[in-house]
Formats: C-alpha cells, structure tokens, sequence
C-alpha cells in the first residue's frame, strides 16, 4: 500500500463502516416484529441468569448498562458484517440519516482556523428566518463557548440541535461586530440527491447519495425537470451510495425498466421468499441509460444496479460495487436501543447473489478488501468455488462472487495519489481557502446565472495558488508550487467547493465532473453513435 493510500485508508475506512449502518435498512415496521421464538430462545435464559448474578451478587458496584452492551456487541460480532448493535445514545442519529430531515437551525459550518463559520444558510429555514448569514462566525450555544477551542463535531451538533419548536440562543461575530440571535428549532431537509442537471442538451446526470424515505420522491421530481429541459438519456450516479431503504430503490428500478419485470428477491430461512417486480408505467423506460458505480456503491445501490444490468436495461460503468447483499429488520430493545439483524440474502434476477464472502477468516479484511478494486481492468472469471457465470436473455454474460461488475470498468486515476493532492481532501485547507475566495468574490459568483456558466467563464483568481501552498505547509503538507498538474487539481478542486455555495451540490459536481475519468467514460458510452 503507498503512502498516499495510508492517508486515504482511514477516510475512506470510515466512510465504510458509516455505510454499513445504512446498507439494506429496513425498519420493524415495514417488515414486522418478532416472532414469539425470538424472545423464548433457551439461551437468553443463561444471559439472564448471568445479568442476575452479577447484578445481585458481584462483589463491586457496577454498570450493568454498559456490561449489557458490550454483551450484546460481541454477540452480534460473532453474525455477518451488518448485523449491528445500535446502542440507545446513537439512535437517533442512525435514524435520522435516512428519514429526510431532522430538527435543527438550518446552517451549514465548517471550522476555519478553529471557529465555526456558517458556510451555508437554508434559505427560509430557521436561521434564515431570523437573518443568520453565511459567513457568521459562531462564539456561543446558549451558555456554552465554542470559539477558539476544539469541539467534537457530535457536541456541537448536539448543541445546535433539538426538539421541534425549542429555542436556542446564539452569539455570533459578523464583521467584526457581535450579533445575538434567538432560533426557534424546526424541521431541517438533509436531501439523498447531491445534483441534477442537463449535461449536454439531450443528457440529463443525476446524482443520489443515500436511499432514504424522500429518496423516490426527489428522483421523480429531478427526473421530471430534467425531461422538461429535453433529457432524453440520462445518467445517474450512484457512487459511494451505501444503499438505505429497500423500497425507495426499487420504486426508481420501477420507472426504468418495463412493466412485469423482476427485480429483486430475497430469501432467508425464517422469512418468506418475496419478489419485487416493476408494475407500472415508468418515467423513463426506454431513453439511454447509464449508471455510473463504484466501490462503495452498496446493498440498495446494488439492488438497482443488478435489476438493470439483468434485465438488459442501460450500461453500468465504474468499479466493481462493495458486495452488500444481506437484508436487515430493526428490533427496538427494552434498553432504548436497536438491533439490526439480517434476516434474508439479496438475488438479483438472474439469481446470483450480491454478497461477498465474510465466513472463514474473509470477515477481517471485509472492509479494506475493497481498496484492490481501485486498479481493476479485468471481469471475473467463473470457478468452482466462490465466482459463476450468469446469463442474461440477450446473452450478456454476468457474475457473481461479491458485488455488481460493471459492464465497462474504469480504474481509479493513479493522479488521483499524486503529488500530496490525496492529503487535501482531510485538511481544511481547501474549504477554507474556497471560503475565502466567496467572501471575496461574493458580488461577482452571485450574479452568474447558472452554474453551467460558472464553470466555464469564472477563474479563481491569482492569490488562490499561492495561499493553497501556504495554507497546506502550515499544515505540513508539502505541496510543489511549480507543479503545474498538482495546481490544475487543487484549483480544480477549489473552484468545485466554491460553487457548492452558491448552487450546492450541482454546482459542486458540475465543475468536478468535468474532470472526472469514470464520468466522461459514462458520457462517451451514451454519446457515441449507435452501430
């Protein structure tokens, strides 16, 4: 492993493991309780007696709470990969992620030069509502300081959050004055689409993060703009999406292939063998499609895009996906917190199975073993034992063996690790270099009119470079000043986060897409003429 993958690893490691909170959620209600053998199985009894014993006879006093989880968590270790235990304190937090909103003020912030800097203000939401401003700098929570001093990102969120219709009291420094602000609490969107926009005048990209309960809802609603801006072939991205709600896959896999068609089924030992199928008329069954996937497309991702490539409908580009096909209930425990149990497998149409193998020692390099994909040029090939062959009806030839394989495969760009430009993305020194190019540009980025137009007529200015080098020194990352493509990327990059300010993640992705091997490879597959 380099260098550079050794700072990358536990970024992206982590990004894993949160996705693998997410990956095939399905919530106790959509799915059902308990049957009575759950809770009358003979060795519940034994952990009992043992809680009992400890409780009533253990010389010291003790936690039980915290011995009862730790309990509980080794159990499930012992199970798959995504049988989790959520413990009562994390919740919530799990399960707001994929309900499509929470209770907050409506900010956006980023620490720079250890304060905390509202980056972004919800039009019409709470601090908006009151004229909380991007750029504010927050001193104080209620009675709790928070400037010039380092605060977990769970603390302050805390803080900031709450029941609906609560106040919290702000203190804040706006040029150099201090402005107090009362904020009444209300419901704040945290959106599953990241961007959608026409890329050509007949190609339409949009972009989904998570599978969550809006999710379905703000396809449609993308979908529909895009075709009234004359898309008729559409590329959707689904890169480091790892999966959510089964349901809102399955309801977009539903407006892209025709009716009748399977596209997914799942079996365990103790639930019923069940079939999705697409049913109804959809919104975009026949114009060209790609998808575009990659390592860490994950559990509904994968669900998608194998109900696609099976049914021969579009092409799938990218890198293999992350092999995520087990199906997990939510059981809410006495304790306050959840266990999430996988109770099926995943089958794609053609039946195979999306779920890597985690038995036999495989399970402690489960998460990292995704990192050998980022060089992958070549298909499976079917053996006898872990990889077999599948066909579809019109002959394409397709694996299993952990994940989706795309039908064109695009490796990572080794520039991608070059030249310290991997050490970026986890400073600050990007984003608070973007920032300070909007307070200082603000006039000019506000009276662009899209951020199509941005992207092509807008140049960072000249002190951008030179303040990137400085600001990355200071956090001893060596950059070369006289690399010309390390500087194309940084301001690349820059210029990327600078438009996420002004048009959020469209323009974020419509300036770095342009760039983008896996993205380009999409668009000349949908592009080029037809034979």
């Amino acid at each position: 492993m380099t260098k550079k993958m050794q700072v990358w690893l536990p970024l992206l490691l982590s990004g894993v493991m949160a996705a693998g909170m997410l990956l095939g959620y399905q919530l106790q209600q959509r799915m059902g309780s308990p049957g009575p053998g759950m809770r009358q199985a003979g060795g519940a009894q034994s952990v009992q007696q043992v809680m009992d014993l400890v409780r009533l006879r253990y010389v010291d006093s003790i936690g039980l709470d915290s011995i009862e989880s730790a309990a509980i968590e080794d159990m499930v270790s012992l199970l798959d990969p995504h049988s989790v235990y959520i413990p009562p304190n994390k919740l919530n937090d799990v399960n707001t992620a994929l309900q499509g909103n929470f209770s907050g003020i409506g900010v956006e912030y980023q620490w720079i030069n250890d304060t905390v800097t509202f980056v972004y203000v919800l039009p019409n939401g709470p601090a908006g509502k009151v004229g909380v401003l991007a750029g504010d700098q927050l001193l104080r929570v209620d009675t709790t300081n928070v400037s010039g001093r380092p605060l977990p990102n769970d603390t302050l969120r805390q803080l900031l959050r709450g029941a609906n219709g609560t106040t919290v009291q702000l203190r804040l420094l706006r040029k150099a004055k201090i402005v107090a602000s009362t904020i009444t609490r209300g419901n704040v969107p945290m959106p599953s689409l990241d961007a959608a926009y026409m890329v050509t005048p007949q190609v339409g990209y949009i972009r989904l993060n998570k599978f969550a309960e809006t999710t379905y809802r703000e396809f449609m609603d993308a979908a529909t703009d895009l075709q009234k801006q004359g898309m008729t072939k559409m590329m959707l991205d689904l890169r480091g999406n790892g999966g959510g709600f089964l349901d809102a896959a399955t309801n977009i896999a539903d407006e892209l292939l025709p009716d009748g068609k399977l596209i997914v089924s799942t079996r365990g030992n103790h639930v019923k063998t069940k079939e999705i199928r697409s049913t109804k008329p959809g919104i975009f069954e026949t114009g060209d499609l790609v998808l575009l996937i990659d390592e860490f497309s994950a559990s509904a991702s994968e669900v998608l895009a194998g109900a696609l490539q099976d049914n021969d409908r579009g092409t799938i580009v990218g890198r293999r996906s992350f092999g995520k096909g087990l199906v997990q209930e939510q059981y809410d425990l006495k304790n306050g917190g959840a266990l999430r149990l996988t109770v099926a497998r995943y089958y794609t149409p053609t039946n195979r199975s999306i779920q890597k193998p985690y038995a036999n020692g495989q399970k402690e390099n489960y998460q990292s073993e995704v990192f050998d994909r980022f060089s992958d040029t070549v298909k499976p090939t079917p053996d006898s034992s872990n990889i077999h062959l599948f066909t579809t009806k019109k002959g394409k030839k397709l694996y299993d063996g952990g994940g989706i394989t795309p039908d064109v495969i695009v490796p990572l760009d080794s520039g991608h690790f070059r030249s310290n430009i991997a050490e970026l993305p986890g400073s600050n020194v990007l984003t608070a270099t973007a920032f300070e190019v909007f307070k200082a540009e603000q006039t000019q980025l506000q009276a662009i009119p899209s951020a199509q137009q941005y992207n092509k007529s807008f140049s960072m200015p000249a002190w951008v470079w030179p303040t990137l080098v400085q600001r990355a020194q200071k956090d001893s990352i060596r950059l070369n000043a006289n690399d010309t493509l390390l500087r194309n990327k940084a301001l690349l990059q820059t210029k990327a986060l600078l438009a996420r300010y002004i048009w959020r993640g469209t323009g974020f992705f419509t300036v770095a897409n342009t760039t983008d091997p896996l993205f380009n490879r999409g668009l000349e597959v949908l592009t080029a003429p037809k034979p």
